[in-house]
């Protein structure tokens, strides 16, 4: 199902409804996420929101609301490996304009397979900054963490 903003917002109006696989959910236009440069193989993506349910907790979904339709399964990597670490570089710290104290939202992309297996990306994280709003995927240099990070349930 294609993810689409049924009512985008004007300037003065907070609330805009989006459509998703998931239901049609009502959620605060300043909560938009900039993707300046899109994601890997969806360049043409450049806003996103990031949405959480109970029904599918503890993973969320990241929705394109612009470009072609594009929606992610996305997982705090601390909750499927604790000990994840990962570094910024200088650049991307620069990218996305923060100090050494800002917080940042860590996010690793979740694959399914048709036999149900799930995957995480550990190797290149999704990350935000909520005091900007902008996002981006990174790909540290000096990574160990693989792309296929199997997904065990309880």
């Amino acid at each position: 199902m294609n993810t689409q903003v049924l009512d985008p917002p004007c300037d003065d109006e907070a609330v805009m409804r989006v459509d998703t696989r998931f239901g049609v959910f009502d959620t605060d236009r300043r909560s938009l996420v900039a993707f300046p440069v899109g994601l890997p193989a969806f360049e043409q993506c450049r806003h996103f929101v990031l949405m959480a349910s109970p029904s599918i907790a503890p993973f969320q979904c990241l929705h394109a609301v612009d470009g072609p339709p594009a929606s992610f399964l996305v997982i705090n990597p601390r909750l499927v490996f604790p000990e994840y670490r990962c570094k910024l570089s200088p650049a991307d710290r620069e990218r996305f304009q923060v100090t050494n104290d800002a917080p940042l939202l860590w996010l690793v992309l979740v694959s399914l397979k048709e036999n149900g297996e799930a995957t995480a990306n550990l190797r290149a994280p999704i990350v935000i900054n909520p005091t900007r709003m902008v996002g981006y995927q990174v790909m540290p240099h000096d990574s160990l963490y693989p792309m296929r990070y199997p997904l065990v349930s309880d």
